[in-house]
């Protein structure tokens, strides 16, 4: 199936990487994407629970493999090379049963004003990590937890540098419901519509019912395919660790008012687990039953 066919109806994302990671031996601090590639069982395994649990897209594990990253941890080894094995162990795990998104986000470098680093350097960053990704055969694009909207037209214009697959955008929102460089995340969706995204929406948020009002507003600024990739609400500190308490039954509560609200694809974020995932397609399900009533 395809992309297009996928966003006639609804769609069940992944759920979180990192804090599952995590559970399976992560260390904090670290480059997720050269533990992958020391520890392929894992991603592999957490990959599998998603798409047993409904999942129809997992992103693959490039998050951050892009130069800047990859030379900040010493990784000695290429771009291109990174995101290929990244790319192959998501095919490994998945198979032909559900779809394989290269998953890119910040690049760490800072834009003029504000930094140093021009606009057209962090296209060009961008553009080495999206032909990667093109050449390892992904199906589509998910550009995330993006901070600002200069940084995601950066990432937007690089990838249509080498591909036509779709592209989702989906921003980190703070408790304001803005970006965490000021964005107004429901002003933007006009914006990403011009830029020919396929999907746009909020990822890591934890405030479920700013979350539903946020989808709600994006709804009245733009006719795309709207992402809500929730985190199992807000973070608490225990310990020393940070932990997510939001059970999936508490989290499923929420997807008839997120798709009321014009969600069309749903997952989760931070501390969401294959549970989450199960317990959002079977929320999903029982919505279409009664909306077919």
């Amino acid at each position: 199936m395809t992309v297009t066919e996928l966003l006639k109806n609804y769609v069940l994302l992944d759920g979180a990487t990192g804090t599952e990671l995590q559970k399976r031996g992560l260390p904090l601090g670290s480059c997720s994407e050269l533990w992958n590639l020391a520890h392929p069982e894992a991603i592999k395994d957490l990959q599998r629970s998603y798409v047993n649990a409904g999942s129809q897209i997992v992103y693959a594990p490039t998050f951050t493999a892009n130069r800047p990253s990859l030379e900040k941890h010493k990784a000695g080894i290429s771009v291109a090379e990174a995101n290929a094995k990244l790319v192959a162990l998501s095919r490994e795990a998945v198979g032909n049963r559900a779809l394989v998104a290269g998953d890119m986000s910040s690049c760490g470098l800072q834009m003029e004003p504000y930094g140093e680093a021009s606009y057209e350097e962090v296209v060009d960053v961008f553009t080495e990590q999206a032909a990667a990704l093109e050449s390892a055969g992904v199906d589509l694009f998910a550009v995330e937890t993006q901070i600002s909207f200069m940084e995601a037209k950066a990432t937007v214009e690089a990838i249509r540098r080498v591909s036509e697959k779709p592209i989702f955008v989906s921003f980190a929102c703070g408790p304001t419901g803005k970006s965490l460089w000021g964005d107004d995340l429901a002003e933007l969706a006009g914006e990403m519509e011009a830029l020919g995204v396929s999907a746009y929406g909020v990822n890591c948020c934890g405030d479920l019912d700013m979350l539903v009002s946020l989808v709600g507003n994006i709804r009245k600024n733009c006719s795309l395919p709207i992402i809500a990739k929730p985190n199992a609400g807000m973070p608490e500190n225990e310990d020393g660790k940070t932990l997510y308490r939001m059970t999936p039954e508490k989290l499923a509560s929420y997807v008839p008012a997120l798709l009321d609200a014009g969600a069309a694809l749903l997952g989760g974020c931070c501390g969401t687990t294959d549970a989450h995932i199960a317990a959002i397609r079977d929320a999903i399900r029982a919505y279409s039953a009664n909306a077919g009533e």
